[in-house]
Order: C-alpha cells, then structure tokens, then sequence
C-alpha cells in the first residue's frame, strides 16, 4: 500500500484546443484514488508536445525543484515529453 502523504500532481497534454483532456484526467484520478495518492496538484496543456512553450508543465518542473511534489502522473509519456532525450532531461 502506498503512504498517504505523497504528494501528487497530475500532468495532462492533448495537441490542440479543440482536444479535451478531460479522459486522461479521468484516469488519472481514478488512478491515484485507487493508489490512495492525494491530488495536490493539476497540470494541463493545450499545445503540441513540439512547442518549446508549455507553461504547465514549466510549472510542474518548478514545483518538483522547489520539492513541493513527491509524484508525477502522467497517462502516458508521449503526453510529458516526445522524445526520448527530452523524458531523460526531465528524469
């Protein structure tokens, strides 16, 4: 069983603003509910993976320097980085 105090954030991306993120939010917090995993944290973009600029996820960086998380959900890694040095950089 996983320790109640964790502190979660959520990281949803989809490409474009006609997309909606709400499924990836769904299992995600279906996920951490069943985890026991509190939610501390929200993170969702609407901008390609591409995109040099994705504020949230610059926010969800920053709060992982600053050590207010302890764990990042993500649905699926495409959704965080799109490539693979890009997943290492952010690990």
């Amino acid at each position: 069983m996983t320790s109640p105090k964790l502190r979660t954030a959520i990281y949803a991306r989809v490409s474009t603003l006609d997309q909606d993120p709400t499924m990836q939010l769904r299992e995600l917090r279906a996920y951490a509910a069943h985890r026991r995993l509190p939610i501390t944290a929200e993170f969702i973009d609407q901008v390609s993976g591409t995109a040099a600029d994705r504020p949230a996820l610059e926010h969800l960086l920053h709060a992982v320097r600053a050590r207010k998380l302890d764990t990042i959900l993500v649905w699926k890694f495409d959704r965080f980085a799109r490539s693979t040095k890009q997943l290492i950089d952010a690990l």
